[in-house]
């Protein structure tokens, strides 16, 4: 018996099927609320077995090198973990020394003018019996994260209840005026004599980012910008609310001169995914109707996220965030992930 050969397909109609396919999926590129997380590369894996108020911060050297500190779980010890490759591969994370013996809430990082880099954290120290408070400290490495000078403190609140906390980049002003956002109160210090001076008004913005435009312009995470040096205040409307949780958002100034916010929308503790805002004109206005998606796992978000995102080059953003939910492939996580600048488009 000859073996049955099945017959050609109408190759008319596979085409017009596959032109139909390819259609049906440009649109769902287009608009399913997936589409822009899925066109990004997967995230890279730093840490696993997170948890509790671990938030992450990133910072990236003179010379390129990707710095990473963040708690592996609440009140512990920084991590940190470094990456020269673009956020590709990571160092196994390791004990941060100036933080070794020390209790901390998670803080920032921020590269200086001369490339230096400037890791801050919070300390809890007694007060009395059973209340705690936090204060400030931070330290400096000039040779790419590999080795950090001897703690500074600044000074605590002056009632030793209230919480002196900071979660975002410093602004360096000049090298010897470093504008610090605490929570209990917004001042310019001096690394040079450890002095603390008012800011403009003086007026405390909370634990909110600040930043300094391309154009000298200030705006404050409060939703409010200044062309004065912070000596008046317009208010910003409508505005990313970066205010509410501000330790969890983030807020930077791009070198094109653009803005970038988060936006984590979604009930609960983590929220369902993160977008960026973006200002194109200074901070003066911000479209909030296009986010733009940078991480959607289909599922509520383990943890509060805290992303905080660095320019890797003119082309590239890089970005850290935690995510402490356990059925993930891996579990509990600090992640890595880079977005192309070109996705950005107000």
């Amino acid at each position: 018996m000859k073996p049955t050969i099945p017959p050609l397909p109408d190759l008319r109609a596979t085409s017009r099927r596959t032109a139909i396919g390819i259609a049906l999926l440009s649109l769902f590129a287009v608009s399913s609320p997936f589409a822009q997380e899925a066109t990004l590369p997967p995230p890279v894996r730093i840490e696993s077995g997170v948890s509790g108020h671990i938030h992450p911060a990133l910072g990236i050297t003179g010379k390129g090198t990707l710095v990473a500190v963040f708690c592996k779980k609440e009140r512990a010890p920084h991590l940190i973990s470094r990456s020269t490759d673009g956020g590709k591969t990571w160092s196994p994370p390791a004990l941060f020394p100036p933080t070794i013996k020390t209790g901390i809430y998670p803080g920032s990082l921020t590269t200086l003018a001369d490339g230096r880099i400037v890791s801050t954290w919070n300390v809890w120290f007694a007060v009395e019996e059973k209340v705690t408070s936090r204060y400030v400290a931070f330290s400096i490495s000039s040779d790419d994260g590999v080795t950090w000078s001897e703690p500074v403190s600044l000074a605590k609140n002056a009632d030793p209840k209230i919480h002196s906390v900071i979660r975002h980049p410093i602004v360096e002003l000049s090298p010897d005026a470093w504008l610090f956002p605490l929570a209990d109160r917004t001042v310019l210090y001096n690394p040079k004599t450890g002095v603390e001076s008012p800011f403009g008004d003086g007026i405390n913005h909370g634990l909110v980012p600040m930043v300094r435009t391309a154009a000298g312009t200030f705006v404050s995470g409060k939703g409010s910008r200044s062309t004065d040096g912070g000596k008046t205040w317009q208010p910003i409307v409508p505005f990313p609310d970066v205010f509410t949780q501000g330790w969890r958002h983030q807020m930077i100034g791009l070198k094109n001169g653009w803005l970038l916010a988060s936006q984590i929308p979604g009930p609960g503790v983590g929220g369902e995914k993160i977008n960026f805002i973006v200002s194109s004109d200074d901070g003066a206005s911000w479209d909030m109707e296009h986010p733009v998606e940078f991480y959607n796992p289909g599922r509520a978000i383990g943890g509060r996220a805290c992303p905080r995102t660095v320019e890797l080059d003119d082309r590239t953003l890089g970005t850290i965030y935690y995510d402490t939910d356990e059925t993930q492939p891996g579990g509990s996580g600090v992640f890595f992930r880079t977005m192309p600048g070109a996705n950005l488009k107000p």
